[in-house]
């Protein structure tokens, strides 16, 4: 199955050894189909326009960069316009404002060239009319209207659609220097200039070889990289920092260069606050005994990873009409929804689990590749607007069986105790109407039955974890020496992947497509963890269900309304729990006229401020290996009275895949033969990221926009904004990330800011005035409605927030199950 054929991309030789789902992904990308959404007047545009902005201007259509970007937007609008399931508000879909763009290129040439249009300017001139609207978009403030469209907003969509197309191109992996999928073989030289014996060299850069390609943009090369590193040890497990010698960073002959906002003088980096160090003994004698531990009774409670995959087990699911009344609806099949209904389910509950995607088939349905995993998004239309809109999608929600943890990146810590009382502590937020010992047992439960792998936790509540540390790349060895050279303590972990034997889930193969749906069926997602003994124990989970309404009759609700292949239905139940996450369950009860009588239903939703740094070093370190969440420091986590700002942050690494690294170039202004000069240097990348408390604020909240989606059901609209506590912790963390990366050996960084993840819009109080749920996630307004997702997080920590919603999740099914035994009704609280 190999092709070595000359006019074909080198690293299509290891085709062979993709699985068959993912070969025929990409090799469908070189020759995609003709234009089916551009006119033929549009293509004369968007072509010369895509080249420039991939810097492809100098030999257009070596890589059918036209085709694949129409292919990606005729799909979107086929879906209803969504695209990639937002929108800014000052811009229809993205299919709509992709038309309205080119009209307004073409009419912006014809003024500035005598009535010439853009496709009739000479390549020099199309270049120039681009840079000055670059420069436009990024001017602070406002973005500037341009023929009465928001011009920032235009040039993110045509780079956001460019680099998508560009970089998930065979011949732009070469070109990058990119592994590709490496399934099933996966990698094992994982290290600082490491490579396996199948790969490829990466060229030298054309700015370190024969001088830059010509470019008739008279874009400057940037400098790349100088020739390999040899002579590194093979990558193994990393011990702790109290358990090993101190690992030095490379010699240094003065300070990395970069962005002087990066690290002001007058400002540095939170002081190191280490916490108490275990000696090397007790903390490796803690993992090993968890490691040890007899798992007969994690089997007895959840014994999903000794049964047959979820979809083996549908043939046999047990089947339940729309007439019966079952014990408990669920709506969502995520992190809180599986857990609840695996454990209601399994103490002899009759349950139904509705979900609005399909019901996944790992080895059917996902692909290796960054493109193709698109479908694992919530696509359908959202519209996003305030200070600082948050796009919705890729990084913060999910859809299908599994939800959103199909494709988080597996990192798992716990919260903090103080992130439970951070008004009471640090005069910020809210607190918690329960305490961290109330959700420590079930930290604990799921961290067996995921299993989480990492060393021992000094941070917050110090535990150890069920399973050891795994192997780091390249990314967690930079980040490994930069601590250690600041004196700053990391670990390696914790990461919901086993590391060991663990029934029959496979070990990782290190092949970095967290993000995208593991095929390999190592790390956790609720599909793998939680589904099938839920499936065995008699729940039915039924797909492709969209619910539309939450029934309720004389103030109790009795059932879901939801659509099935193009039919209403109804489902009763004697109890409803919700588990949509923080948009779609506020745009549920809204739709539904619930629990909003204080106005809290859709407040206090909240991202994690996840600002990057990446930076460029002298030896390959292929960041694409291993999991993204390879180390991580919680150093900087709790509150610092020397600092000018409340709460703190975590950092870890993170390994953005072509696509994305691209799309980050491209945010810090780097587009044409600057994006692509720098996108050569790929494999000499690391990068980390953080995770910044961002605070509750009432302002920020999902409501009903006026536009509607494909079942008439007004969309959800999330307005979010920043405030001034945000912005430092940000700028902290970003500084932080840099000083890491530069005593680590960086010669150059590039910070993005970003957001990550969602919680609050339904948040746990003691009142209602405040709140939605009580401590047991049940609705103040109707006692037998729940909400078991990330919507109840009345803050939300430093942390990614998964284990916590299970651990929620978990503690809701308790205290549910306990109330059925004592013979309470679903009505009573307790």
């Amino acid at each position: 199955m190999t092709d070595s054929r000359p006019d074909r991309p080198r690293i299509l030789r290891q085709a062979g050894a993709w699985d068959p789902v993912t070969r025929a992904v990409v090799l469908a990308r070189l020759h995609p189909p003709p234009c089916r959404f551009h006119t033929p007047a549009e293509q004369a545009v968007a072509g010369p326009l895509l080249d420039l902005l991939v810097g492809q201007a100098h030999t257009p259509g070596r890589l059918p960069l036209l085709e694949l970007v129409d292919q990606r937007i005729a799909a979107g609008a086929a879906d209803g316009g969504g695209g990639e399931g937002w929108h800014h508000a000052d811009l229809p879909e993205d299919g709509p404002a992709w038309r309205l763009s080119l009209a307004a290129l073409d009419a912006e040439a014809r003024l500035r060239h005598d009535g010439t249009g853009f496709a009739g300017l000479s390549v020099g001139d199309r270049h120039r009319l681009l840079s000055v609207l670059a420069r436009r978009a990024r001017e602070p403030g406002p973005a500037p209207l341009w023929h009465g469209l928001p011009l920032a907003h235009v040039w993110e969509l045509w780079l956001r659609q460019a680099c998508a197309g560009y970089y998930s191109h065979p011949l732009a992996w070469d070109e990058t220097g990119f592994g590709g999928p490496a399934f099933p073989r996966g990698y094992v030289r994982l290290g600082r200039g490491l490579r396996e014996a199948w790969e490829d060299p990466h060229p030298v850069p054309p700015s370190d070889a024969e001088g830059p390609a010509p470019d008739p943009t008279g874009s400057a090369p940037q400098p790349g990289p100088a020739a390999l590193r040899r002579g590194h040890a093979a990558a193994g497990p990393h011990p702790a920092p109290d358990e090993r010698e101190p690992v030095p960073g490379p010699a240094k002959t003065g300070p990395a260069p970069g962005p002087t906002a990066l690290r002001p003088a007058q400002d540095p980096a939170p002081p190191a606050s280490t916490p108490a160090r275990r000696t090397s003994w007790r903390a490796a004698a803690a993992t090993l005994r968890e490691t040890l531990r007899p798992q007969g009774a994690l089997r007895a409670r959840n014994a999903s990873a000794w049964l047959p995959a979820a979809r083996e087990l549908l043939p046999d699911m047990r089947r339940f009409d729309d007439d019966d009344e079952v014990d408990l609806v669920v709506v969502g099949c995520g992190a809180g929804g599986a857990v609840l209904t695996q454990r209601l389910a399994h103490a002899g509950w009759r349950v139904v689990c509705l979900e609005a995607g399909p019901f996944w088939d790992p080895h059917r349905d996902w692909v290796s590749d960054e493109e193709g995993s698109g479908r694992l998004h919530w696509t359908e239309p959202r519209v996003i607007d305030g200070s600082d809109p948050v796009p919705l999608g890729a990084n913060n929600s999910g859809r299908g069986v599994g939800g959103s943890m199909v494709h988080f990146a597996g990192y798992a810590p716990r919260l903090h105790p103080s992130d439970l009382r951070t008004r009471t502590l640090d005069g910020v937020g809210a607190d918690w109407p329960l305490d961290y010992a109330d959700l420590a047992p079930y930290y604990t439960r799921l961290e067996q039955e995921l299993p989480v792998a990492g060393q021992y936790w000094p941070w917050g509540e110090p535990h150890p974890y069920p399973h050891a540390p795994h192997r780091v790349g390249g990314n967690g060895e930079v980040m490994l020496e930069g601590c250690a050279a600041l004196g700053i303590e990391a670990r390696v972990g914790p990461v919901a992947i086993p590391n060991g034997r663990f029934g029959a889930r496979p070990h990782c193969v290190y092949r970095g497509f967290c993000l995208q749906g593991c095929t390999v069926g190592a790390k956790a997602s609720p599909l793998i963890t939680h589904v099938p003994d839920a499936l065995a124990h008699g729940a039915e989970i039924r797909a492709d269900c969209m619910a539309t309404e939450i029934v309720t009759h004389q103030g109790r609700a009795t059932g879901v309304r939801y659509v099935h292949g193009g039919r209403e239905r109804l489902q009763r139940a004697r109890a409803v729990a919700l588990a949509c996450y923080s948009i779609e369950t506020p745009r549920l009860l809204l739709n539904s006229g619930l629990c909003n009588e204080y106005d809290q239903v859709g407040r206090y939703v909240m991202v994690q401020g996840a600002p990057q740094v990446a930076g460029r070093f002298d030896d390959e370190i292929r960041m694409y290996k291993a999991p993204p969440p390879e180390v991580t420091t919680e150093q900087f986590y709790e509150t610092d009275p020397a600092r000018p700002y409340r709460r703190g942050f975590s950092v870890q690494t993170v390994s953005p895949l072509p696509v994305l690294f691209a799309r980050h170039l491209a945010e810090h202004g780097h587009w044409g033969a600057d994006l692509r000069d720098r996108m050569r240097t790929y494999p000499y990348w690391a990068t980390l990221g953080a995770l910044c408390e961002y605070l509750p604020q009432a302002g920020n909240r999902v409501t009903l926009d006026t536009r509607t989606d494909a079942h008439g059901l007004p969309v959800a609209r999330f307005t979010h904004g920043k405030c001034r506590n945000d912005e430092l912790l940000t700028e902290a963390a970003t500084r932080t990330m840099a000083d890491i990366l530069t005593a680590a050996g960086a010669r150059e960084l590039v910070p993005v800011e970003r957001c990550a993840h969602l919680v609050g819009g339904c948040r746990m109080a003691t009142r209602p005035q405040d709140g939605v749920v009580d401590a047991d996630l049940r609705t103040f307004a109707v006692p037998n409605l729940l909400v078991t997702d990330g919507s109840v997080l009345p803050t939300q920590g430093a942390a990614n927030p998964a284990l916590t919603i299970m651990a929620l999740a978990d503690r809701a099914a308790a205290r549910l199950i306990a109330g059925a035994r004592a013979g309470r009704p679903l009505t009573a609280r307790a």
